[in-house]
């Protein structure tokens, strides 16, 4: 029997390896050792790969996070994107924000409707003096950057967003993200949600906050679980605060671990620092994630022996 919560640490030189690149596809109540689970977490590895033979080729970070978050957004497993949950009235309303660690700089997009790839419109916007944007704004975004129109529901959305009408009850609150660390060790994070899944209309994620989404010359962070939780401790931006101030990350992440527990929250993340130290935790039944370098491929993954 696996336990429910759970962390994984290590760490890789940035120079030796050429870079590491971390993924998750969110943390919530899929069974670890279903198909569904499997499935995901070899979908993750494969963009993971993807992801650092491009950056050992000479891609930049933010050009990383972009690739694989766009792929991770094509992916219906995903609730990101093509298959993202459905708030209460039947609309799904994405939510994506990147953050890069050496300018530390942070854009966003909140509740982007007819569209799949949120996290093409965040990246839009870095370097912008406008860096966060809800509608009506996000349409006009979306026009600029040529996204095409269409639905991100899926069949099995639309059948799990009537049992939660049936049930008055969430089914969803997991996301994807993505933690880069350049080969010169520098920063980067980026996160892409559908949100809680039968949330009141408009209900904007942590995703598009720097309690979901952080990254400094220290440390980056992308979150996933329950963004309220999430908000209310100011998740990511603990763990680089704490790296900031002199923690190592696997301490810092630790304390943060548990802190959640202690406080019974139902969350997870991936984070980096800026000597290739590496975790994953979660408080959830599972998170699907994985790591990979394009020296040793994937090192870490969900994917059960």
């Amino acid at each position: 029997m696996l336990d429910k919560v759970a962390q994984r640490n290590g760490l890789f030189d940035p120079a030796v390896s050429g870079g590491l690149v971390l993924l998750h596809g969110g943390a919530g109540v899929q069974d670890p050792r279903g198909p569904a689970h499997a499935a995901a977490s070899k979908v993750i590895e494969g963009i993971a790969l993807r992801g650092a033979s491009a950056l050992a080729g000479g891609a930049s970070g933010l050009d990383v996070v972009k690739q694989c978050l766009f792929e991770l957004e094509s992916e219906p497993c995903f609730n990101a994107g093509l298959g993202s949950a459905l708030q209460s009235d039947g609309q799904a309303r994405l939510t994506a924000a990147v953050m890069s660690g050496p300018g530390q700089i942070f854009s966003g997009v909140m509740g982007l409707e007819g569209a799949i790839h949120p996290s093409t419109l965040a990246l839009m916007l870095q370097g912008k003096t406008t860096r966060v944007v809800c509608p009506p704004g996000t349409a006009e975004l979306a026009r600029r950057a040529g996204l095409k129109s269409e639905s991100p529901v899926t069949p099995e959305r639309l059948a799990r967003w009537e049992q939660a009408k049936k049930e008055n009850c969430p089914h969803d609150f997991d996301t994807v993200g993505c933690v880069v660390v350049t080969a010169n060790g520098e920063l980067f994070a980026g996160t892409s949600t559908g949100g809680r899944g039968f949330e009141a209309p408009g209900r904007v994620s942590d995703a598009a906050t720097v309690a979901g989404t952080y990254a400094s010359g220290f440390a980056a962070i992308s979150a996933t679980g329950i963004g309220e939780e999430i908000v209310d401790d100011g998740l990511a931006l603990r763990i680089e605060s704490r790296v900031r101030d002199g923690m190592a990350l696997e301490s810092a992440t630790a304390k943060c671990f548990s802190e959640a527990r202690e406080r019974k929250r139902a969350y997870g993340w991936i984070a980096a620092s800026s000597t290739g130290a590496w975790n994953f935790s979660w408080t959830t039944e599972a998170m699907t994630f994985a790591g990979a370098t394009a020296k040793t491929g994937i090192f870490v993954s969900s994917l059960p022996a």
